[in-house]
């Protein structure tokens, strides 16, 4: 009973350093398997912190999925981001696991995905019908369906992996940063000038957006170093 006992103030201990950022998911499992070393090993206990420990993991998981610098330590050149990308999802990502820490952690950028996801598809960006497509000849074209959103021109600096469009339609003439999660590729903007921009898009769809306000409001919420945009697939 004892035993349990220290088990559970390890499991709790450390899925809150590890949340924070105190300690990684490697070594919060060494904690949990030295703390369910102790005394008499059973199947119980062995089980429990094996479980735990998958639960750490994911908790890291989670924490990185939340983190911009995970997106941006591969490598990624102009040629990489040549073709045609569908829109597969929103985007949330933190600077530093301090600034996502104020923002009020994973569960917070998590919240912030879907309600931007709900806000997406009001102003008619969808998955499965919205693409991007950037040619060899650094143009880009934006499509929803069968309407073009915006045409126009990108350069891409792999040293910053800032990519900057610049449209004939005056639609998205701005700066986003730019990375790889999988085979995936984020763009994700500076959340007020994405609102900007897709709200252009939603009069050009002549689209009514009845979300707008809350998502303003949680923008208004002035999340530091928080980035907001798209998660594209080819």
């Amino acid at each position: 009973m004892k035993k349990q006992t220290i088990l559970a103030t390890a499991m709790v201990a450390c899925l809150g350093l590890t949340s924070c950022g105190t300690i990684g998911t490697e070594a919060a499992s060494s904690l949990l398997t030295a703390v369910a070393g102790t005394g008499t090993t059973t199947d119980a206990t062995s089980a429990a912190t094996a479980a735990t420990a998958q639960t750490v993991a994911s908790a890291g998981s989670s924490l990185l999925n939340s983190l911009l610098g995970s997106i941006l330590s591969s490598t990624l050149t102009e040629q990489s981001i040549v073709g045609t990308w569908k829109y597969a999802g929103p985007e949330c990502r933190f600077e530093s696991e301090n600034l996502l820490a104020q923002a009020g952690g994973t569960i917070v950028a998590d919240n912030i995905e879907a309600q931007l996801g709900t806000y997406l598809s009001k102003v008619g960006i969808t998955q499965g019908s919205t693409a991007f497509t950037f040619n060899s000849d650094k143009t880009f074209t934006i499509q929803t369906g069968s309407r073009t959103i915006a045409t126009g021109n990108y350069t891409f600096d792999s040293s910053t992996k800032v990519l900057t469009m610049t449209s004939s339609l005056g639609l998205l003439n701005q700066n986003c940063i730019v990375g790889m999660d999988g085979t995936n590729l984020c763009m994700l903007f500076e959340a007020s000038k994405l609102l900007t921009a897709t709200n252009a898009v939603a009069t050009l769809l002549g689209k009514t957006n009845t979300t707008v306000g809350s998502v303003a409001s949680m923008v208004g919420q002035n999340y530091q170093g928080m980035k907001l945009g798209f998660k594209l697939a080819k």
